[in-house]
């Protein structure tokens, strides 16, 4: 009786066995019709593609300057605060009287950026043999800002301020107007890219290769390069010297600025396809 029950177990874990591999050979069947159905793999596709190719491409262009933008800063420093303000507020508006003099409009003139605070400077102390603080009164700081379409004036601007003590001139600049500078900027980039696509195309035609399709672009930050900006120190100097001519103005250099925009293509290349 035993040996039938064993038996018929045995029947049993075989035939359990069978229908197991039996299903394990239909699944791998399916997949592989499956897998034949849709090809291969994104995996197995990406291995055989051709690795691509990353060229640079760049573009310039050139806008006239159609503005000017001088800033000047001004320092006075006096033993109360009050007395320093008045000497800044006198210097500007004595240099502001001047500009008028000579054409420039009051809405091209500004001032920004006033600051009031008490001013130290360091002192070596030879019995401490350490440096300690010295209060030496009140400084005033403020900032003129010249803006105009009239790039003749710029020179003027400036010899006005420097005659009137305002020698601190932190900026000068010519510039386009921005809807221009958009303009070029957009036209730029197609020139670039046509121009990664003339090195790609000059590369790969020694090799039989051409240019199949395209990866990803990026546009890098476009740039450009600054202009001269004025020789005002130099005229200066040379005219309060004696033998100068005082009456000698400022000039300018007013140059094109220059733009630029490069771009970064990768392009999937692959063997040229002979004409059948």
């Amino acid at each position: 009786m035993a040996y039938q029950i064993l038996k018929s177990l045995f029947l049993i874990t075989v035939l359990s066995m069978s229908q197991l591999a039996l299903a394990q050979n239909m699944h791998a069947s399916c997949e592989k019709q499956e897998k034949a159905s849709l090809g291969a793999s994104w995996e197995e596709r990406n291995h055989y593609l051709p690795d691509f190719m990353r060229v640079s491409g760049v573009a310039s262009g050139y806008l006239a300057s159609e503005q000017v933008i001088i800033e000047f800063d001004i320092e006075t420093l006096s033993d109360s605060a009050g007395t320093s303000l008045i000497q800044n507020n006198q210097s500007i508006s004595k240099a502001i009287n001047e500009m008028k003099k000579v054409g420039v409009e009051e809405s091209e003139l500004t001032t920004q950026d006033m600051r009031i605070y008490p001013s130290y400077r360091q002192e070596y102390d030879e019995k401490t043999k350490s440096y300690k603080s010295i209060f030496e009164g009140y400084k005033v700081e403020n900032k003129l800002k010249f803006i105009s379409k009239n790039l003749d004036l710029a020179g003027k601007v400036i010899d006005i301020a420097v005659s009137n003590g305002i020698n601190n001139i932190s900026s000068v600049q010519f510039v386009p107007t921005q809807t221009k500078v958009k303009e070029l900027k957009d036209s730029l980039i197609s020139q670039a890219v046509e121009d990664a696509i003339k090195r790609a195309n000059l590369a790969l035609q020694p090799l039989n290769y051409e240019i199949k399709s395209v990866k990803s672009i990026d546009i890098e930050n476009d740039s450009y390069g600054r202009n001269q900006l004025y020789n005002s120190q130099v005229s200066y100097l040379y005219s309060s010297q004696e033998g100068g001519n005082s009456n000698d103005e400022t000039k300018l250099f007013d140059n094109l600025k220059k733009f630029s925009v490069q771009v970064n293509v990768s392009f999937v290349i692959g063997r040229k396809e002979s004409n059948k």
